[in-house]
């Protein structure tokens, strides 16, 4: 697990790197976090398709204006640029790996709940899930993202995706980062990337609601990321 505390920065203008392939080769994307400054303008073209989520303020694209929780998809070889509005905005930026045009225009994120109920049985308690970018919802290939709200008490019990890693930004509250060798403790802001294979979870406190913006690197959803719960000894 790679840790990237306080991920997300407070002042603009600011650029972070929070996860690089060319740092971390097992990587198998990066992600990456700009507070645009008010009134000023972020542009990117990408050889690989990319999903963005304002985290704060307002910004504006060719199709309109988003807000805090928004976001857009695009696919490989577009370029695409948001412009931050009076107050600075704060863009969360996730890049699948390299990959050929695909060609298209950026679009808005979809907001779909997780189909079925969460319980114990399937590892969640207290958990909540809502996609924003899958292959059924956007159209992506090789990556995915959602938000998850835990209630006090709530969790995610060990379990690994062998074929796509995991990125878990808390957004507000914070609790436990669960390995095999311990817990780790995620405060509002911390970031927490998950190679492909290892086993991981989650427990928020007693007192507190966590939620979190998290996804996979390497697939399109959760069936292609594969989805194993650790069988207790």
């Amino acid at each position: 697990m790679i840790l990237v505390p306080a991920a997300i920065p407070e002042r603009a203008p600011a650029f972070r790197r929070l996860v690089d392939p060319q740092i971390f080769p097992q990587a198998r994307g990066g992600l990456t976090v700009e507070a645009i400054a008010a009134g000023a303008r972020a542009e990117e073209a990408t050889g690989s398709e990319a999903v963005t989520v304002l985290l704060a303020g307002r910004a504006s694209w060719a199709g309109g204006t988003i807000g805090p929780g928004a976001g857009l998809y695009h696919p490989s070889g577009s370029r695409y640029g948001l412009s931050a509005g009076a107050t600075p905005a704060v863009v969360l930026t996730v890049h699948a790996l390299p990959g050929p045009a695909a060609g298209g225009d950026s679009v808005p994120l979809a907001r779909q709940r997780e189909g079925g109920v969460l319980t114990r049985a399937g590892g969640f308690a207290g958990m909540g899930v809502h996609w924003l970018a899958t292959a059924a919802t956007v159209g992506s290939r090789q990556l995915a993202l959602a938000t998850s709200t835990f209630t006090p008490s709530g969790s995610h019990d060990l379990h690994c995706h062998p074929d796509a890693d995991e990125f878990f930004l808390v957004l507000a509250g914070g609790g436990d980062h669960l390995t095999e060798g311990g817990r780790v403790r995620l405060a509002q802001g911390d970031l927490a990337y998950v190679p492909a294979g290892e086993w991981h979870g989650f427990r928020t406190r007693r007192d507190v609601t966590t939620v979190a913006l998290y996804g996979y690197l390497g697939a399109a959803g959760l069936e292609q990321a594969g989805y194993r719960i650790k069988e207790a000894a």
